[in-house]
């Protein structure tokens, strides 16, 4: 990140990282559809799937397990992240020590504007409240800026790889002690 993207991340003041109540559910619906739209390949979620969602599994989502954060100016929803703290499902459990980033995405007009890193910053805090200190992603291989993004910020690939269902791709993942990604 550039001296003066630094700068504009730390002294932006009118950016906030809200963590999404249920009330929140129109503007997660929002941002997701929106992330889908933009990014389709960038994430497991099945885009037809998601769209058919009722507000009452919209509010469900939020419940959990997933926890949710979203970048905002005033009330514009600019990006959004969630960690997972427990594996994506009961067959697939996690240590207890560890937890999941899932869902990173900031619009494409507020991109290089530091909302990642903030993102990141508070979801970290986030983690080691939970006393989940040990942090995974999983990244498409073929997504080399959000690769760069996640070198940047302190993260390292583990050379675990899981091919992607029905595409020529694999998900990468990516690890950092919640220490180190608060010490930049």
């Amino acid at each position: 990140m550039s001296t003066t993207s630094r700068t504009v991340a730390q002294t932006d003041r009118s950016l906030r990282v809200h963590r999404v109540g249920i009330e929140d559910w129109e503007s997660h619906r929002d941002l997701r559809l929106d992330m889908l739209a933009a990014d389709p390949n960038a994430f497991w979620a099945d885009p037809d799937e998601v769209r058919a969602r009722t507000a009452q599994q919209w509010r469900a989502e939020i419940a959990g397990p997933r926890l949710h954060l979203q970048a905002r100016r005033g009330q514009a929803v600019l990006g959004g992240i969630a960690l997972l703290p427990a594996g994506y499902t009961p067959e697939h459990p996690i240590p207890p020590d560890r937890a999941h980033i899932v869902s990173l995405w900031v619009r494409p007009e507020a991109r290089g504007s530091g909302i990642a890193r903030r993102l990141f910053a508070a979801l970290t805090r986030l983690s080691l409240d939970l006393g989940r200190p040990d942090l995974r992603l999983d990244v498409d291989e073929s997504n080399l800026a959000a690769q760069r993004l996640y070198e940047r910020l302190g993260f390292t690939a583990t050379g675990e790889r899981d091919p992607r269902q029905g595409r020529s791709t694999a998900w990468v993942e990516y690890a950092i002690r919640a220490e180190h990604l608060l010490a930049d």
